[in-house]
């Protein structure tokens, strides 16, 4: 998937299909291209990363879970705590940090939503702990957050222009772009039906009401670990295709218990 045309046709798939918070060909399209640079396929990328405000962002469980695998430990106290939400972060190096992130600290920062449908009247808990994950990563481990916002945080960003700047002079000639890695196994055709499955699993759970059920019954299945805010969208390719197309019957099975 080196060449242009099939780059331009999976960016257009990720783009109608809304995945990653998409909504333009082009977003689409640098959203291919870093599939191709870190050879990862569209649906293991969406459990990683997503575009806010046009920027790249890294979910905070993602960067959690490349601390872990970094040889770093993490304990938390009250996960249920909706007031303040701590834990003790150890580096690969043995250093240990007690670290905490409240509701006061949202406010002050800026990014507390007293909406009554915002994520942080409904689970204020897991807002907390993103942030706290992200701040103190951005601290302590800078390797695995380097240039890469949280969607909470990018959500914050002002669209703010430069006082002066000076354009840069062009190039004279343009340098060969080198190829990229193939994507293996993958066809654009697959990528989009793909996407297809997700989206519309998405509305299915979405209608009925059952995001929260889901999430608890795969937790239950060992599949999901919800304490470092995965949910079902974090579930293998595999186990997605699967309950896209076993929905009603998981539907009759679980959800009507």
């Amino acid at each position: 998937m080196n060449d242009l045309p099939s780059v331009q046709a999976l960016g257009g798939a990720i783009a109608t299909s809304g995945m990653f918070g998409c909504d333009k060909p082009e977003q689409g399209v640098i959203i291919a291209l870093q599939c191709i640079a870190e050879n990862k396929a569209p649906l293991e990328m969406a459990k990683n990363y997503h575009l806010v405000k046009g920027k790249l962002t890294k979910r905070a469980d993602s960067m959690l879970a490349d601390f872990k695998r970094s040889g770093g430990k993490i304990k938390w106290g009250d996960i249920k705590n909706r007031e303040i939400q701590s834990g003790t972060f150890t580096d690969p190096d043995g250093n240990v940090y007690d670290v905490s992130y409240s509701i006061d600290d949202a406010k002050a920062a800026g990014v507390y939503n007293s909406k009554a449908d915002s994520p942080w009247q409904k689970t204020p808990a897991a807002m907390m702990r993103a942030r706290l994950v992200s701040e103190t990563l951005r601290a302590i481990a800078p390797e695995i957050v380097t240039g890469v916002y949280t969607p909470e945080e990018a959500a914050q960003f002002d669209d703010v222009q430069p006082a002066q700047s000076k354009p840069e002079p062009k190039p004279a000639q343009s340098e060969p772009v080198q190829a990229q890695p193939v994507i293996e196994a993958e066809t654009v055709e697959d990528t989009k039906k793909d996407l297809y499955h997700l989206q519309h699993l998405q509305h299915l759970i979405f209608d009925a009401k059952a995001e929260e059920q889901v999430n608890k019954y795969f937790e239950s299945k060992g599949a999901i670990d919800q304490l470092i805010e995965q949910t079902w969208r974090d579930l293998p390719d595999a186990k997605l295709q699967h309950l896209f197309d076993n929905w009603e019957s998981f539907k009759s099975a679980v959800l009507t218990k």
